[in-house]
C-alpha cells in the first residue's frame, strides 16, 4: 500500500517517434519532499528507458494512491480523499468485498422476483458456511448499488492466491478486485459520491496549488454539509464472531451505518 504524505512533480522530455514531448511524474514519500523528488525523478527516467526500449522497467511497479491523507487510523489503515472528494478507507490486510451482482445460477429461472442484494446477501449466507470460510466473521452491509462485505478473523494479503480465488467466489466486483491487487490494498468508500447529493461536480487534485486551496474549501464545506443528510451504508447483519478493529468502526461511524438515512 503506498500512501505517502509528501509529494513533488517533476518534469522531463521524451522523443516520440519524430516529436519531443514533455511529461510530468509524481513521486511520493512518507519522510521528506526531497525523496519524494527523487522519487519523481526516478519516474521520469523510468520513463525515457521504457520509450528507448526497456520493456521490463515497470515490471515490479505497484500502483500509488495518490490522495490526501485525511485520518491515520493505524499502521495498517488509512483514509484518503479522493478525486471526487469523498473519503475513501485503505486497509492493508482487512479484506472488504464489493459485490454489485450475484453469481448466476440455475435457480436464478425461479428467483426473479427477488432483487440482486437480497439474491447477494442469500449467496454471502451461503458462502459464509462452507468450510473454507466458516471460521471467519462477515459483516454485510446494504450500498448504494449492492452489497459491502468486511471480513473479520484474518489479515488476508490483496496479491495473494487465497485472497483471489475469495474474491471470485464472492463474485466480487472484477475491476475493485484487479485494483486491490495493484493497489495491495482493499478499498471502501466512507462519504457520499457527490452526483447523488445532487452536488456540483469538483475534480480533487492532490498535491494542490496554493492557489486552489480556497476554492476546495469553500466545495468541501458545501459537500461535507450535504454528507450530513446520507449515508452509504447500512449492515444488514453479521454472520459469525471476529474482532471489530479501530478501521471497522470508523468505517461504521463515517459511513453512516447508524443513521438509517438515503444511501448515496
Amino acid at each position: 500500500m503506498k500512501i505517502y504524505k509528501y509529494w513533488a512533480m517533476e518534469k522531463g522530455r521524451v522523443r516520440i517517434g519524430q516529436e519531443d514531448k514533455e511529461i510530468k511524474c509524481y513521486g511520493g514519500s512518507n519522510y521528506s519532499i526531497n525523496e519524494a523528488v527523487d522519487k519523481a525523478r526516478e519516474k521520469v527516467a523510468k520513463v525515457q528507458r521504457r520509450i528507448a526500449g526497456d520493456k521490463h522497467v515497470w515490471d515490479d511497479y505497484e500502483v500509488e494512491i495518490r490522495e490526501e491523507i485525511v485520518h491515520v487510523v493505524d499502521k495498517d489503515s488509512v483514509i484518503t480523499r479522493n478525486r471526487y472528494g469523498a473519503q475513501v478507507l485503505n486497509a492493508r490486510n482487512l479484506m472488504i468485498l464489493d459485490i454489485d451482482k450475484p453469481q448466476k445460477s440455475f435457480l436464478d429461472i425461479f428467483s426473479r422476483s427477488r432483487d440482486n442484494k437480497t439474491r447477494i446477501v442469500a449467496m454471502v449466507r451461503k458462502l459464509s458456511q462452507k468450510p473454507t470460510y466458516k471460521s471467519y466473521g462477515f459483516r454485510i452491509y446494504e450500498t448504494f448499488k449492492g452489497i459491502r462485505v468486511i471480513v473479520l478473523g484474518k489479515d488476508f494479503d490483496p496479491k495473494d492466491t487465497h485472497t483471489e480465488t475469495m474474491m471470485k467466489d464472492f463474485n466480487c466486483d472484477e475491476l475493485y478486485a484487479l485494483l486491490c491487487k495493484k493497489q495491495d490494498c482493499f478499498r471502501a468508500r466512507l462519504t457520499p459520491k457527490p452526483a447523488r447529493m445532487k452536488l456540483q461536480r469538483y475534480k480533487v487534485t492532490f498535491p494542490r496549488a496554493r492557489q486552489e486551496e480556497l476554492e476546495f474549501r469553500n466545495w468541501l464545506s458545501d459537500y461535507e454539509a450535504a454528507s450530513r443528510n446520507f449515508s452509504v451504508c447500512k449492515l444488514i447483519e453479521q454472520i459469525g464472531h471476529g474482532y471489530i478493529s479501530e478501521a471497522v468502526r470508523l468505517h461504521d461511524e463515517i459511513s453512516g451505518v447508524q443513521w438509517n438515512q438515503q444511501l448515496a
